[in-house]
């Protein structure tokens, strides 16, 4: 990264059908995510996708690192989402199982990357699971169990046009949540290095949700934004001609 991110925005995702898959990954790629990294405060942002082990509509992670929380409360940011494109607006449409949280960065381990990710859902005592967090990703990366690893306490989300999924078994763990960012070479690798953290981290709280895996799809830097000639703090133009390559009826 080009900035050290104090905040991470974590996002799942499902669509309504496999069918969907070519316009979502299209305009999810080219359109959606680079308008949000082109806003002030972001940083970069990274996307995954899970295919479901009985088929089906694919799953997706993008996880939008930042300098801060604050980003998600500028004038620019609640223009996006209030004011979407046409191509926005039909694909908000059909996402499911959507789950929004934003995360203050609390530890980072591991200089380098990895194509396969697991993201996890913790929550215990802030005073302990903290502290536990720390010491059992620190090890991990020592002991190359994974590349790398960083982990971050939810907040209270915003005002947002997509409400996120029914989430009782959250309500139902005590504590603070966090949200845990494995890096792997592989899924056989961070298969394993959950079976241990789940382990180690048993006295410190327990998982809210089941651990999801999935492979890195693509990336984008702001830096990379402003060397194609945008202005950083622009809203990124509308990609309307792959729009309508997928949704030739549509006129503006």
């Amino acid at each position: 990264m080009t900035r050290q991110p104090g905040a991470f925005l974590a996002l799942w995702n499902g669509i309504s059908s496999a069918a969907l898959q070519p316009e979502y990954e299209t305009w999810h790629t080219m359109e959606h995510v680079p308008e949000r990294v082109g806003l002030p405060g972001f940083i970069e942002a990274s996307r995954y996708r899970r295919s479901p082990a009985n088929g089906g509509a694919p799953q997706y992670f993008t996880c939008y690192w930042l300098d801060s929380l604050k980003a998600l409360e500028s004038p620019q940011y609640r223009e996006v989402f209030t004011h979407p494109t046409p191509w926005s607006a039909r694909m908000r449409h059909q996402l499911r199982d959507f789950m929004r949280l934003p995360c203050t960065l609390g530890g980072t381990f591991g200089p380098s990357s990895a194509r396969a990710l697991c993201a996890l859902r913790w929550a215990g005592p802030a005073e302990t699971l903290a502290p536990a967090l720390d010491a059992a990703l620190s090890d991990m990366v020592e002991r190359a169990v994974v590349v790398s690893a960083q982990w971050g306490w939810v907040q209270a989300g915003g005002d947002f046009p997509i409400a996120n999924q029914p989430d009782d078994t959250a309500a139902a763990v005590p504590g603070r949540e966090a949200v845990l960012l494995l890096q792997g070479l592989d899924d056989a690798m961070l298969v394993a290095a959950v079976a241990a953290l789940t382990t180690t981290l048993a006295p410190a709280g327990q998982a809210v949700a089941d651990p999801a895996f999935f492979t890195l799809l693509s990336q984008v830097r702001q830096d990379a934004l402003v060397l194609a000639g945008t202005h950083t703090y622009q809203r990124q133009p509308p990609k309307t001609t792959l729009f309508h390559t997928f949704n030739p009826g549509d006129t503006p």
